[in-house]
């Protein structure tokens, strides 16, 4: 099945994603040698922290990026993009499309699965 989702909107938000890393460290800091409350919580969607991607993800991770060629830095941009798009709703009907790497592809689901991400991206 071809996905006709629009690119566009995920290139976009990873230009301001990555501004926010560099503006407010503590919260959306990407290094794998510096926590902050995007790669904590990050780390617990993915099952660990892994500097590297595994060979294989634990079982009860909701977020598995496998693509070989993206840092940690790289996850947690693609992490923010995934959390932030499905509580917008940008992923409602996407499921079967994208479930293979991110499993909440709604608001309700990161709030019940992931609420430590929820939380940084609608507490204001």
């Amino acid at each position: 099945m071809i996905d006709p989702f629009d690119a566009t909107l995920e290139e976009v938000l990873h230009i301001t994603t990555t501004g926010y890393a560099f503006a407010f460290p503590s919260a959306f800091g990407t290094s794998p040698n510096k926590p902050s409350r995007l790669t904590e919580a990050m780390d617990k969607a993915r099952g660990g922290h892994f500097v590297k991607i595994p060979e294989h993800y634990p079982e009860n991770a909701w977020y598995k990026y496998r693509d070989q060629t993206c840092t940690y830095k790289c996850q947690a941009t693609e992490y923010i993009y995934w959390s932030l798009t499905s509580i917008l709703g940008a992923q409602k009907a996407r499921f079967d499309t994208i479930g293979k790497e991110w499993k909440l592809n709604t608001r309700e689901k990161v709030k019940q699965g992931d609420p430590d991400v929820y939380k940084l991206l609608t507490d204001y």
